[in-house]
């Protein structure tokens, strides 16, 4: 993935927003997540929103939603582990792991155990460890 330009902002710390995010940067999101909270009045990103920005970033269009994304790139299947990620690769998340129509997540790996993440309303984006979230699905790499 690209470095950052100096015109280009780092997404750590925008708030998370169902719904929220484009191609372009953080945008106001939706109503409603499962839980119920409401985007519509944040500008952030939710997870596959803030994927879509930081693809974009390296001129690689990705679809919408995070199960949509499970589609796109060379898959890594859950039962390689976390260790066989690499850094720049999408991370998935599923209800049911290895079935793509239950994934929920998605974040990018950065390396050492750690990816970028925008977990759910009511926190920023950050960098959280990729077993902080349940339902390893594997990743996908796109680079």
């Amino acid at each position: 993935m690209s470095v950052p330009s100096s015109r280009q902002r780092s997404p750590s710390g925008v708030p998370y927003s169902w719904g929220g995010g484009t191609t372009k940067g953080p945008s106001t999101g939706i109503c409603c997540s499962h839980s119920g909270k409401s985007g519509a009045r944040i500008k952030g990103f939710d997870c596959s929103g803030l994927t879509t920005y930081a693809y974009a970033q390296a001129g690689i269009r990705l679809p919408r939603t995070a199960a949509a994304q499970a589609g796109v790139g060379r898959r890594i299947p859950a039962s390689a582990g976390a260790r066989a990620l690499k850094p720049g690769d999408l991370v998935f998340y599923a209800y049911a792991p290895g079935r793509d129509s239950t994934i929920y997540h998605v974040g990018i790996y950065v390396g050492s155990g750690q990816m970028v993440n925008a977990p759910r309303p009511g926190t920023v984006v950050r960098l959280d460890a990729v077993n902080a979230m349940s339902g390893y699905a594997g990743g996908a790499r796109l680079l």
